[in-house]
């Protein structure tokens, strides 16, 4: 045999026994997924949460297309011959106590409801990112006045703080979004400060200041997007809380308009009813009790979702 039949018997070989050997445990190819990815299968998995999103869906789109749903307005259309009539008949869920639908005022106080505690949320983290991305990553005398004036506004009871600033500002939805962010935003600082100081030591972080990239470019392309699980968590669940906030406000009386639909505000208008028709009450408060249970699950799932443990 001569040497080229030689080499080229030799080349086969060898190319079976590659071929062999990849099959072989261990060299089966391995999918590659990104962070975000793993998050998203991890939150998938937990059946819990996807219920709770799909509850918070489902409430958002039916509030969102409300006309598609009632054919009532939840303001003008006034029935004074038949009001607190229970649910059931032409009104699905009865009439209040001047002859309104409930179920009209319930899709559309969904709208309100719902995007106030969205609102809420997102302007409470712009600001309390922002305090606890400086106030760790800058540290000393910055990182003292910050947290100082941070402990200052949680040393306050929320509500009372929320009821101090709408008396100062008056009575509108502007104003209730404004007070409840102004009291939400010390958890976010805090929460954000304590995953600066965590990772702003990494040695990435150390490779991006001996690159001179400048502060601002180190604390929002490097610091903040480790950070971002945790902020969205608590975003998460800010929301509910928001929710649950101003219907509170709204219950005791604070509400900018009385006639326009609102959950906080029709369990203030049923209040007097409760002994004699309770569903005034009872229908939009299963409703907050159920949009804000589903925000919590959604945020447990989130939790678990982003936790490495959970991901192994």
């Amino acid at each position: 045999m001569s040497d080229e039949l030689k080499n080229a018997a030799a080349e086969e070989l060898l190319a079976e026994e590659t071929v062999k050997d990849e099959g072989d445990i261990g060299f089966e190819s391995l999918p590659v997924t990104s962070y975000w990815q793993d998050v998203v299968r991890m939150f998938l998995k937990n059946r819990i949460a996807v219920v709770g999103l799909v509850m918070f869906l489902v409430i958002v789109f039916m509030c969102c297309a409300a006309p598609l749903f009632t054919n009532y307005d939840p303001v003008s259309d006034i029935e004074y011959y038949n009001v607190k009539q229970p649910p059931g008949g032409a009104h699905l869920l009865g009439t209040d106590h001047i002859g309104r639908d409930v179920w009209a005022r319930l899709l559309y106080g969904g709208r309100t409801s719902v995007l106030t505690g969205v609102l809420v949320a997102l302007f409470a983290a712009a600001i309390g990112v922002t305090i606890g991305l400086v106030a760790g990553y800058y540290g000393g005398t910055v990182d003292a006045l910050l947290m100082r004036f941070t402990d200052i506004m949680l040393s306050f009871p929320f509500l009372i703080l929320a009821i101090a600033i709408m008396a100062a500002l008056g009575s509108s939805q502007r104003n209730i979004i404004i007070s409840l962010a102004v009291t939400s935003w010390p958890g976010f600082a805090r929460l954000t400060r304590s995953q600066v100081l965590a990772i702003k030591n990494s040695e990435y972080i150390e490779a991006a200041k001996v690159a001179d990239f400048s502060n601002p470019r180190i604390l929002f392309k490097h610091v903040l997007p480790n950070c971002m699980g945790t902020i969205i968590i608590q975003l998460t669940l800010t929301i509910g809380g928001a929710i649950l906030s101003a219907a509170g406000l709204a219950y005791l009386g604070m509400s900018p308009n009385v006639a326009k639909p609102e959950w906080g505000a029709m369990l203030n208008d049923g209040k007097p009813y409760l002994r004699t028709h309770p569903y005034l009450t009872t229908i939009p408060g299963v409703a907050i009790s159920i949009t804000v249970l589903a925000i919590n699950w959604i945020g447990d799932g989130l939790r678990d979702a982003f936790d490495p443990k959970m991901r192994k």
